[in-house]
């Protein structure tokens, strides 16, 4: 394990920084659904609704930094970058459609969560150019 930790530390901190962050945001909305989802300006209008939030933000979560995990053990690391780099472009290319489509850049939530997506793209791309040149 050790070689595959050492192997490229670019990607080691990259893949275990993406794997940490999603595992974080699982425990969080799997223990206290509502409160988390609120914080993200969404609130279920019911049980079903908890339990999607559960299931969605938290079982994906879980199941995305588990399978970055799986690879990075396999020695696929680079893969598990590429995946979460296609993952963090795609949410953060969303958002910043839809803000300006749904009309929510005055909402607090995403006066946070762009600036800090657009940071964590960047730090992703940064890693994995490092990746290739060191």
């Amino acid at each position: 394990m050790l070689e595959i930790l050492t192997a490229n530390i670019p990607i080691t901190i990259a893949v275990l920084g993406l794997a940490i962050y999603f595992l974080v945001v699982s425990v969080m909305f799997i223990i206290s659904p509502v409160k988390n989802a609120a914080m993200f300006a969404m609130k279920p209008d019911g049980p079903a609704g908890v339990t999607e939030i559960r299931v969605y933000y938290g079982g994906i979560s879980f199941a995305l930094g588990f399978f970055l995990l799986f690879l990075f053990s396999r020695g696929l690391g680079e893969y598990a970058l590429i995946g979460g780099l296609i993952f963090a472009n795609i949410v953060f290319f969303t958002r910043f459609v839809f803000t300006f489509a749904d009309g929510g850049w005055k909402e607090k939530y995403t006066k946070l969560a762009i600036p800090v997506e657009a940071l964590f793209v960047v730090a992703l791309w940064t890693m994995f150019i490092l990746s290739r040149v060191l």
